[in-house]
This record gives structure tokens, C-alpha cells and sequence, in this order.
């Protein structure tokens, strides 16, 4: 069996788009995590808290405005 230059090639050129859309499918990996632990931060961050029944807050309603 006998390889040519052009297989030989071909076959680097194979290996090379193999190992680019390996790493972008990785970077595109990394970028949602990141997303997603955002998104969770930002949840958090957003979480309601209680409120003293015994202060005045959101008692009183201005119609003045």
C-alpha cells in the first residue's frame, strides 16, 4: 500500500479540523457554564427578602405625585 503526498495531506488536514472543532465545541462548553452560573448568581441576587411586619415599609401609598 502506498500513500501519497496528497493522502498524507488530507488526512493532517482531517486531523486538524478535528482538533479546531474539538476546541471550539470546548470554548462554546466553558461560555455556557459561565453563562449559567451567572444566570444562577443573578437569581439569587434577586431573591425576595422578608420584610418587618412590625416596620412601616410599603404601609404607606403616595397619591400626590
Amino acid at each position: 500500500m502506498e500513500i501519497s503526498a496528497a493522502s498524507a495531506s488530507a488526512y493532517q488536514q482531517s486531523l486538524l479540523q478535528h482538533e479546531v472543532a474539538t476546541a471550539v465545541a470546548g470554548k462554546a462548553k466553558d461560555n455556557l457554564e459561565l453563562q449559567g452560573a451567572m444566570a444562577l448568581e443573578l437569581l439569587e441576587s434577586a431573591a425576595m427578602t422578608a420584610v418587618d411586619p412590625s416596620s412601616s415599609l410599603g404601609q404607606n401609598i403616595d397619591i400626590m405625585a
